[in-house]
């Protein structure tokens, strides 16, 4: 409040009120995580968990001729899944679910690289529908993570660019990076 209300209004220097106004996007984008990155956690472990157990049993009834491969695949979503069944008790912080969320992550890593690998084998349509829901998490988990960095995004325009332009810039660029269109 006190930089936006005394602060930037007061910095008579085209520079300096760029810097203050950067300062102001990056405090609203450490509040913004502060009240979010525990709920979305919470979200993104839920919907990789539900995903998880929906591609186990769509791989555990495919009919692969790899038999061993699917096999495995089929342990480690399970030993995953009982692994992340219970999340820490009382005050449970934003590492602790880090942790459940990256144990759920690297095993959809290993079901991304094994049906890569089974693919290429000649079992591209039987695994459409996995690789389908795969995307459609990922989409998921693009939108929840926007939530926390299209604030942070700013454009480094030169001094006399206003605020909504800076808002404007860091919209575009967080779209077109979601989109493909530019690499970020």
């Amino acid at each position: 409040y006190s930089l936006q209300t005394y602060v930037i209004p007061n910095v008579n220097d085209k520079w300096g009120s760029y810097v203050a106004k950067v300062m102001k996007k990056m405090l609203l984008h450490l509040e913004l995580r502060w009240k979010l990155e525990g709920p979305l956690l919470l979200e993104d472990i839920a919907d990789l968990r539900t995903l998880l157990a929906s591609l186990r049993t769509s791989l555990s009834t495919a009919a692969f001729e790899r038999k061993k491969k699917k096999k495995k695949l089929v342990v480690r979503i399970d030993a995953t899944l009982a692994d992340t069944r219970e999340l820490p008790t009382g005050y449970v912080s934003v590492e602790s679910l880090t942790q459940v969320s990256e144990a759920l992550r690297e095993t959809l890593v290993t079901v991304i690289e094994t049906c890569d690998l089974l693919a290429e084998h000649g079992f591209e349509s039987t695994l459409a529908p996995a690789r389908d829901e795969i995307r459609a998490y990922l989409r998921r988990e693009v939108d929840r993570d926007n939530q926390l960095v299209e604030p942070t995004f700013m454009s480094f325009a030169p001094a006399a660019s206003g605020e909504r332009d800076l808002h404007e810039a860091g919209h575009h660029h967080a779209r077109a990076a979601v989109d493909g269109q530019i690499d970020s």
